[in-house]
């Protein structure tokens, strides 16, 4: 009997705990996808770090992704408004740095980053919150069709 008191309580607060998080899911995600304007939903990327301790040691994703000459990309990002993190998007690959959501000489984020693609290949994109914050953030690869 202390066993399924004990199941029950467990149960009620990870169903708790869900709730909390909620705002990282995939109606977020659709949420930031649907924004774009005239564009096609391609693939999102989504990332969720607790606070780094320093900022040298911040959690990162990194994704890699196939784009074509020729297409024009836009790159939405997205932060959960009940977390402190702002996303930070980077695009790249082997060669150069291409873009980012953010211009360190302003300290400005941007909502949106498009790319019109000259090289057929493997991009890569990085994502991390600034300062190191907690957060959860999504960024969503569409194809501009206007």
């Amino acid at each position: 009997m202390h066993k399924l008191i004990a199941l029950f309580f467990i149960f009620v607060l990870f169903a708790q705990s869900n709730k909390i998080s909620a705002q990282c899911d995939n109606a977020f995600i659709n949420t930031c996808s649907t924004s774009g304007g005239e564009a096609k939903y391609i693939k999102h990327f989504r990332i969720r770090f607790a606070e780094a301790p320093n900022i040298k040691k911040r959690s990162q994703g990194t994704f890699t992704l196939m784009l074509m000459k020729g297409n024009h990309y836009r790159f939405l990002i997205c932060n959960d408004p009940s977390k402190p993190g702002a996303t930070i998007m980077e695009l790249s690959n082997d060669f150069s740095q291409y873009g980012s959501n953010y211009n360190a000489q302003t300290d400005t984020e941007y909502r949106a980053f498009d790319f019109i693609c000259s090289k057929t290949g493997p991009y890569y994109i990085k994502m991390f919150f600034k300062d190191g914050k907690e957060g959860c953030g999504v960024c969503v690869l569409t194809l501009v069709t206007d």
